[in-house]
């Protein structure tokens, strides 16, 4: 049989189908209606828009400190008169992440008649906090909402010029503009020669 002639059996085949009782002409409709659904979400599929994939997770505190350090350190060595400058930042908290959860609350409310009047009212609120859990490789975990950097509690800067007053005031006021904190958590020293 050739081709042609097989595609002709089938197309009298699926007319006949047609031509019949209209309960199963809405049946193969709805049918073949699934099946292309299927077949276009297959052939274009959409993105995940989860916010664990939206949320890029930086490296542990010490990446963090050793980034932080070399941006101040860019920073001050801009600063006329700062020349050659060390930076070392040290960290009060680490990276916090804040997990999605979802709250479900049930209130039981109890009344007591006398007569037909209500006596007594009571309720009772009990509320319960879940984490959202998502499968990543296999594994159930917690949906990460945020994240929060470190938090610094201090920058230490020796540098060459520490010894102008005026130098000293432009390296405290651009750290604690650049990172948010109060100046009492900035020290500047001056740099010695290093002993031959």
């Amino acid at each position: 049989m050739s081709q042609e002639n097989r595609i002709l059996t089938w197309w009298k085949k699926a007319e006949g189908l047609f031509s019949g009782d209209k309960k199963i002409k809405w049946i193969l409709l709805a049918g073949l209606a699934g099946i292309l659904l299927i077949l276009f979400s297959e052939i274009f599929p959409q993105g995940s828009d989860t916010p664990q994939n939206a949320q890029p997770v930086t490296a542990d505190n010490e990446t963090f400190c050793r980034q932080t350090e070399e941006k101040i350190y860019d920073l001050v060595s801009r600063i006329q008169g700062v020349g050659e400058a060390q930076v070392w930042v040290t960290l009060e908290s680490g990276v916090e992440y804040v997990y999605l959860q979802e709250e479900i609350t049930n209130t039981d409310t109890t009344k007591d008649y006398d007569g037909g009047d209500v006596k007594t009212l009571r309720e009772k609120d009990n509320s319960e906090q879940t984490y959202i859990l998502v499968s990543k490789n296999g594994e159930e975990q917690p949906l990460i909402q945020k994240q929060l950097e470190p938090t610094v509690r201090g920058v230490v800067v020796v540098c060459e010029g520490a010894h102008d007053a005026s130098v000293t005031e432009q390296v405290v006021n651009a750290i604690t503009c650049a990172l948010g904190i109060s100046s009492n958590r900035v020290y500047v020293a001056q740099l010695t020669a290093p002993s031959k």
